[in-house]
């Protein structure tokens, strides 16, 4: 019985010995992708309530409670003290950067390829991802407590399904993605 408990205890050494090797030598950064990690924050209605504004396949803004308004007149009602800026162009996302309907994969890609069209290397891409995404008034708007305004809407409402965690975490998980490569799967 003895000799079955030594080979049992050394047995078990190895085992230990060889997962925490395998461990120290695993890449982390192969785990943190935009998939996991920032994907579900996209897709959250505080970022896809003005992505999806112009597409009319998603019923956006534009074509349902907005349509017929002009871009100018969006003031009278999304004003400084609602958003935090004083003009629309401000606050209103690109059309066609990423929206709703978009997997993973295909918002990441397109992420990366338009900051790409604007910026250059990767290194640069990088810097503007940031600027942008820690930054934009727009993005913080959509972000749990980034601002004073973050989730507000006209006529005392609130957008509730906001980016949660709060600007830290966001900033965190944005800053891991990018310096494990940007990945997207």
């Amino acid at each position: 019985m003895k000799k079955n408990s030594g080979v049992i205890i050394v047995g078990g050494i190895i085992v230990i010995v060889l997962v925490t090797a395998f461990m120290s030598e695993r890449d982390w950064n192969n785990d943190i992708t935009f998939s996991t990690h920032l994907y579900p924050k996209f897709q959250s209605r505080g970022c896809t309530h003005c992505h999806d504004f112009f597409e009319k396949n998603l019923n956006g803004l534009s074509f349902t409670t907005h349509r017929e308004r002009a871009f100018e007149k969006c003031v009278e009602c999304h004003d400084r003290e609602v958003t935090g800026f004083a003009r629309p162009d401000e606050w209103i996302a690109r059309p066609g950067l990423y929206t709703s309907d978009m997997n993973a994969q295909q918002t990441c890609e397109t992420v990366i390829k338009v900051m790409s069209v604007s910026s250059g290397g990767k290194d640069k891409v990088a810097a503007d991802l940031t600027k942008h995404l820690f930054g934009s008034p727009r993005v913080l708007w959509g972000i749990s407590g980034a601002t004073p305004n973050s989730g507000k809407l006209p006529k005392e409402q609130m957008e509730t399904d906001l980016v949660q965690g709060g600007l830290e975490q966001w900033k965190t998980e944005v800053n891991a993605w990018i310096k494990a490569g940007m990945k997207c799967n």
